[in-house]
């Protein structure tokens, strides 16, 4: 979980595919979309939506995702989305040091909303963070 590949990362959350197998994660028939989340990546922040920097997981590599990543192991919930919205980054913030050239670390892993401006130039992006909606727990 803590070796991300950014790239692969970004691509999952804009195209919504499974972070496991790089497929369209929607599942046609429901036309939801399965996520797979721990408590580490995930805030919720309405009774039915959170954020997350993790991207989802398709129906068939959810059993493989559980049995590989310990993470997930410990603690997770399934659920199904019915759509996700780009909000921000996490980001390593950064102020000027003494020697302009040599910035200081302020914050690691920060979440940056799009509509924060003010922290933009301060911020090494890391992850891309969106919104969950319409969620509804699935029990496996």
């Amino acid at each position: 979980m803590r070796k991300l590949n950014t790239r692969r990362q970004w691509l999952c959350m804009n195209k919504l595919l499974c972070q496991v197998c790089g497929s369209p994660a929607a599942d046609p028939e429901m036309r939801r979309i399965p996520w797979a989340l721990t408590s580490t990546v995930f805030e919720r922040i309405a009774p039915d939506g959170g954020r997350t920097n993790a991207p989802p997981t398709c129906w068939s590599c959810i059993p493989k995702a559980l049995e590989e990543c310990p993470m997930l192991r410990e603690d997770f919930a399934v659920y199904t989305v019915a759509g996700a919205t780009s909000t921000g980054v996490l980001a390593d913030l950064y102020e000027p040091g003494i020697i302009a050239y040599l910035p200081i670390l302020t914050k690691h892993n920060a979440f940056v909303a799009w509509d924060a401006p003010r922290h933009h130039g301060a911020a090494l992006a890391v992850a891309h963070v969106v919104e969950l909606h319409g969620m509804k727990p699935v029990a496996l």
